[in-house]
């Protein structure tokens, strides 16, 4: 199940951000070795950790963080804009249907199930809710930066975007991606993953930040 959290609402959560924010510390702090900030409780955190980030966190029956992502609206501060625009030659992308997706991590600890599609459940649960949270929400498309050894893992999982902006070559590119959110790709990634129903918890309604938030 994909549980969404508004930054704003991190006391009411503690338990599972606690549990996202130290995930991210092991992925990119010690695994991959990020030049990213750890605080005095161990928490991954950037300055995009803000009162109204958007967090998609799959958790298992019992509520524990698997995986999970940060969306942005690019009407307001992302990444994209304030550290990549220069490293893909200027590229500007703001729209308040386009979101910025980052810190896509799926638990070092967590479950290792892997779908026929040869990609882990967790990852496409997750590319599944972004794709679900979007159509809900009324976002078009999303953007986020990614290296070479996801294109496979996009593909497989049903959901390839298509590259607007590449830096670098061979095993050291990076690579500029777009997704569109249609009810055809979410399909894709149903199939591709094995989902039969709706990955996206609905017990409230899917909330939005306002435009006001987006530039708290």
């Amino acid at each position: 199940m994909i549980r969404e959290i508004i930054g704003v609402d991190v006391n009411r959560n503690h338990i599972v951000l606690d549990q996202m924010f130290n995930a991210r510390r092991r992925l990119f702090k010690e695994r991959l070795e990020w030049d990213v900030r750890v605080d005095e409780q161990g928490w991954e955190r950037d300055e995009y950790d803000h009162a109204s980030a958007l967090y998609l966190i799959s958790v298992d029956d019992s509520g524990t963080h698997q995986g999970s992502l940060r969306l942005l609206p690019t009407t307001g501060e992302t990444m994209l804009r304030d550290h990549f625009k220069t490293v893909f030659d200027g590229i500007e992308i703001k729209s308040p249907d386009i979101w910025e997706c980052t810190r896509f991590c799926v638990d070092s600890t967590g479950e290792t199930n892997v779908t026929l599609s040869g990609v882990q459940r967790v990852t496409t649960e997750l590319l599944l809710g972004i794709c679900e949270y979007g159509l809900a929400s009324g976002i078009s498309k999303i953007v986020g930066v990614f290296d070479r050894r996801m294109i496979r893992i996009y593909n497989r999982g049903g959901w390839a975007p298509e590259v607007v902006g590449q830096s670098g070559e061979g095993r050291e590119a990076v690579y500029l991606g777009v997704w569109d959110v249609t009810e055809a790709n979410a399909a894709a990634i149903r199939k591709a993953g094995g989902f039969k129903r709706a990955v996206l918890e609905r017990s409230r309604k899917s909330r939005r930040p306002s435009d006001r938030a987006a530039f708290a």
